[in-house]
């Protein structure tokens, strides 16, 4: 198991910097650029007859990082296979998560190689080499590794509160002594409502999972009036998984690709350092729960 030299660590799969590893070899960092914010994407026009420009609402924009450092193995062979380990890294061109830990949290970012190729240069006595790893994140957010959870809740029942007037009802308005009548203020319903927070400094998104039995599950955030609403029946044992991501987003039953389904596709998300409220409804038992990591730019 990879011992910690410094803080932070880096981590992607079972490679690690700023650690000594397995094999012997010592890998530290020397520079990067992970602690820097993400860009801003500008969405301007100049205005042709006044002054400045005309504009909407800017972006974070992907992230581009580098990683360097230096690796000492306990000899020629083993610098060999560090070395190895290093290019093997995003062998098939995929993305992986790079997890930086710095002993009071643990944030992950998903990142992939740039265009740049990986660099090693070995030392004169071949027992250790510098590297670097540029590296690219289409998603500029650092998530925290810990997952948060809300939910299970069902589906939000009509409420039936206010006065019973019905005369020969149990209730009702009676002021007669030892009848069985009086103010009946009815039995209020279920609530129905997810409460998800973000403390963190950029935009979260919640992953809902709907289970069965349920028709037209539909979710709604009252305060901004987005809804997503599925058009369908989520049998008992199934399950409607519903990623809002715009890096991930998709609607599944079951696996099975759903997102034709959706009548409302306005896509439910938690702002930097505050609180949604979620109404989930439709027809039957069902019950709804929702995932999603604090997000910082």
């Amino acid at each position: 198991m990879a011992t910690s030299v410094i803080l932070p660590t880096y981590t992607v799969g079972t490679w690690a910097a700023n650690v000594d590893d397995d094999y012997g070899c010592r890998w530290v960092v020397t520079s990067q650029t992970l602690n820097s914010g993400s860009t801003r994407k500008m969405h301007t026009t100049e205005r042709p007859f006044g002054m400045g420009a005309y504009r909407a609402r800017s972006y974070l924009g992907a992230r581009s990082d580098t990683v360097q450092g230096w690796c000492q193995a306990p000899d020629f062979a083993g610098a060999a296979s560090a070395r190895d380990r290093l290019l093997a890294l995003f062998a098939d061109g995929g993305q992986s998560i790079l997890v930086r830990n710095d002993g009071l949290s643990s944030r992950q970012l998903t990142v992939e190689l740039d265009n740049a190729a990986v660099k090693v240069e070995p030392w004169s006595d071949a027992q250790g080499f510098d590297w670097q790893l540029q590296l690219y994140a289409v998603d500029p957010r650092w998530l925290d590794t810990a997952v948060q959870t809300a939910g299970p809740i069902s589906v939000g029942g009509a409420s039936t509160d206010g006065l019973d007037f019905t005369a020969g009802s149990p209730g009702g308005l009676d002021y007669t002594a030892g009848t069985p009548g009086g103010l009946d203020w009815g039995t209020s319903g279920t609530g129905g409502v997810l409460a998800l927070s973000n403390t963190g400094t950029a935009t979260s998104f919640p992953v809902f999972t709907v289970t069965g039995p349920v028709t037209n599950p539909t979710l709604t955030n009252p305060a901004t009036g987005d809804v997503i609403a599925y058009t369908g029946l989520v049998d008992v044992g199934q399950a409607l998984v519903i990623d809002t991501s715009p890096f991930s987003r998709s609607v599944a039953l079951n696996g099975v690709d759903r997102s034709g389904f959706l009548a409302s596709a306005q896509w439910i998300e938690i702002s930097p350092g505050s609180q949604a409220s979620v109404q989930f409804s439709g027809t039957g038992a069902g019950s709804v729960t929702a995932t999603w990591q604090y997000a910082y730019n």
